[in-house]
């Protein structure tokens, strides 16, 4: 009996230091996984407060980036619109190959550059960039291609700005308008070296419910669009040169008291090459319209000014200027 109480105690024993020691493991296990569990957590809301309280001028974009990155040059986001969020006003989102950014709505002074490399949008749905800016920001696109798959609106909308300069872009396949120009007050377009096609309604529209718009286009390439280049309003004045608007329904027109300068550019293979509508009034100087059904009208109202050095001919029906301008 003494052996067997002997043995017992001596189990007892055991199973107290196994309970021990389960409880002190527990206490440590707290010990090392609570500290650790914080430095994470501090981490992680350390991150997430640098990502959204980091502005810098200028910020990157990549294919292979993530929208949870800074947007550095070594880490950079994904999308346009991430990266805007941590761009200063003036700043610039830099392209750093070339892949497919998404849609971004702009509401303050912003450049996006794209050198060598292709900034594409992909707007199945609505705008592909929309301009919502203050009075006196300036917005400058460099090397975009815009897409609208055939079902996006607009691929560039301008609502409000001091300026939008595009440069060296690609926008195709909307619904109505590659660049739809309509400012509530003041405001300038320039466009250069850039190709607008494939848009039902408009390649570039540009039109005011404000005090005015103006336009300066330069080596612009409008084929296949409803309107090429259409200027509509009585507070609008655009000039373009070293045009060229082929294959469109109409491939420059102006309407509604706008007025219009066209130099130096050619107009081909259009239903009509130049109209004038509702008071528009059209210049036209060393410009060719050929193999157009028709080559320039003016109705409504409308006015087609020859300067006397164009190039008229071979279109199905030439048509008549409204008047001859004297060069000075």
């Amino acid at each position: 009996m003494s052996a067997i109480r002997a043995f017992l105690l001596k189990a007892e024993a055991e199973l107290s230091r196994m309970r021990y020691h389960r409880d002190l493991t527990r206490v440590e296990a707290k010990k090392i996984a609570l500290p650790l569990m914080q430095a994470m957590i501090i981490g992680l809301l350390s991150v997430t407060a640098s990502h959204a309280a980091s502005p810098q001028m200028r910020t990157y974009v990549s294919g292979t980036g993530s929208d949870n990155n800074p947007c550095s040059a070594s880490s950079p986001c994904k999308t346009f619109q991430v990266a805007l969020a941590l761009t200063i006003a003036g700043g610039e989102i830099y392209v750093l190959n070339s892949a497919s950014y998404g849609p971004v709505t702009i509401n303050k002074a912003l450049t996006i550059t794209s050198e060598g490399t292709i900034g594409g949008i992909l707007a199945t749905n609505g705008a592909g960039i929309t301009i919502a800016a203050g009075a006196n920001d300036v917005v400058n696109l460099k090397g975009l291609d815009i897409d609208g798959g055939n079902s996006g609106s607009n691929g560039i909308q301008f609502n409000s700005g001091q300026s939008l300069n595009i440069e060296r872009c690609v926008i195709h396949n909307f619904t109505n308008s590659g660049i739809n120009f309509a400012p509530n007050g003041t405001s300038g377009l320039v466009v250069s070296a850039t190709v607008v096609s494939n848009n039902a309604s408009n390649g570039i529209l540009i039109s005011s419910s404000g005090s005015g718009a103006t336009g300066a286009l330069s080596r612009v390439t409008a084929s296949a669009n409803g309107v090429g280049i259409f200027a509509n309003g009585g507070s609008v004045n655009v000039t373009i040169s070293d045009a060229v608007a082929s294959s469109n329904n109409y491939g420059i027109g102006g309407a509604g008291a706008a007025a219009v300068m066209v130099r130096n550019s050619t107009l081909s293979n259009n239903a009509i090459g130049i109209a004038a509508d509702q008071s528009a009034i059209v210049g036209v100087a060393q410009s060719t319209i050929t193999a157009n059904r028709t080559g320039w009208q003016a109705t409504n109202g409308g006015q087609v000014q020859d300067y006397g050095n164009n190039n008229l001919g071979g279109n199905t029906t030439d048509g008549t200027a409204t008047s001859t301008v004297a060069l000075k």
